[in-house]
């Protein structure tokens, strides 16, 4: 009865080692910050705003995007399509156009996360003054 007895001890003992162990699991690796995109906006040509866009997440996909006219109406860059996306790791340009000379629109760049985790992140909205039209250059004619 004495080596039964031990036995038993013994299996508690072992259980009691396993389940009071400190517990130390394997380094998980936590996806990199979710960021907005680097933007810069530029007036190309009377009408036109270019955003240039750089993805800097290792997932996810950026995009410009503005208000427009007295309502400040939502339109994007390139008008949406996929290459006025920035994926992964990717410069763009992308560009705007049909704006009204001499208007101001407020634009600002954002990033999807289109991993599992999901979210976005919009960066900080700047103010553009659309480059009114150019003065024709003179014709010639009639002393002009």
């Amino acid at each position: 009865m004495n080596r039964r007895l031990h036995g038993s001890i013994l299996l508690a003992a072992s259980v009691a080692a396993v389940t009071f162990a400190p517990f130390t699991a394997a380094p998980a690796f936590a996806a990199a910050q979710f960021k907005a995109p680097e933007v810069t906006f530029e007036v190309t040509a009377p009408g036109t705003v270019t955003a240039t866009l750089h993805n800097t997440n290792d997932r996810g996909q950026c995009w410009a995007e503005a208000g427009v006219g007295p309502d400040k109406n939502h339109v994007f860059f390139g008008e949406g399509k996929l290459e006025s996306l920035a994926q992964p790791g990717q410069t763009i340009k992308t560009s705007l156009t049909g704006l009204e000379p001499g208007s101001t629109i407020t634009a600002r760049g954002g990033c999807a996360d289109t991993s599992p985790a999901g979210g976005y992140e919009l960066g900080a909205p700047v103010d553009i003054v659309v480059t009114p039209a150019a003065p024709k250059p003179p014709t010639g004619s009639f002393g002009s």
